[in-house]
């Protein structure tokens, strides 16, 4: 029989982003933890009895799990207690599609164990923005522009791809024709754009630029405009499934 190797017992703040049934008594879960990403855990007799985990194992709450690692085996849920709960996410359906989608978001672009507090962070006050009342589709646009740039996707906005003007020294004569090439992760200017690419304003282009900062301060602070928004949701979801290789499946692949 192989040695089981030496145990280890870790503790962190978590969400939960999927649960199944393991038997007639298990769950195998995983969490996107603050200390080290996300984990895989397997809740032992968790169907037997709902005292066992005080009913904590809940979706859009923040939770405080404890678990142990065994080298070469999932890791074994003991503990998991409530810290804040989100549930006014559930009042409304588009509200809990776009919570699923961004533990799923921070799931995919995040898989590597190891710590991941500033991812965390973000998806931590995108979820309490949600439940209080944020727009769904802005808290969005705001986690996949600071999680694509946290995690080294992000599209360089500096300037124009082609003659290099600098973003802050367009024209508004151009920002009309300013076009974002999604394969390439760049804007051409409307001094050099000819066809191709996703019309983007300039507004736009600075409000991305901006939520790539993944600054707390200015995520909480920036209320986007409507006709912001609809141009960063016709151009960000795609950019990031084209890089990321991926659609994702709480808003439909894309319909978000």
């Amino acid at each position: 029989m192989p040695s089981q190797g030496t145990r280890s017992f870790k503790s962190s703040r978590a969400f939960l982003v999927r649960s199944a049934d393991r038997g007639e008594a298990d769950l195998r879960l995983s969490f996107f933890t603050e200390s080290d990403g996300l984990v895989p855990m397997m809740a032992k007799a968790a169907l037997r009895s709902r005292k066992r985990f005080g009913g904590s194992l809940q979706k859009y709450f923040l939770l405080q799990t404890e678990w142990t690692e065994i080298p070469g085996r999932m890791a074994i849920l003991n503990s998991c207690s409530l810290l804040s709960s989100y549930w006014e996410i559930v009042a409304d359906w588009e509200r809990v599609r776009h919570a699923d989608y961004l533990l799923e978001l921070a799931a995919s672009i995040f898989p590597q164990p190891g710590p991941k507090p500033k991812a965390f962070r973000i998806l931590h006050d995108e979820m309490r923005s949600l439940a209080s009342g944020e727009p769904p589709s802005a808290a969005a646009r705001k986690a996949e522009a600071a999680f694509l740039s946290l995690g080294g996707w992000g599209p360089d906005l500096g300037g124009c791809r082609r003659c290099g003007l600098p973003a802050d020294s367009l024209e508004r004569k151009d920002a009309r024709s300013v076009r974002f090439i999604l394969s390439e992760g760049r804007f051409i200017c409307g001094n050099c754009a000819s066809s191709g690419g996703l019309p983007m304003s300039l507004g736009a282009v600075r409000t991305w630029k901006a939520l790539q900062s993944s600054s707390p301060s200015i995520l909480r602070r920036l209320r986007i405009p409507n006709n912001i928004l609809e141009e960063l949701q016709a151009v960000i979801p795609g950019y990031l499934e084209l890089h990321l290789g991926k659609s994702f499946r709480s808003l439909g692949g894309g319909k978000q």
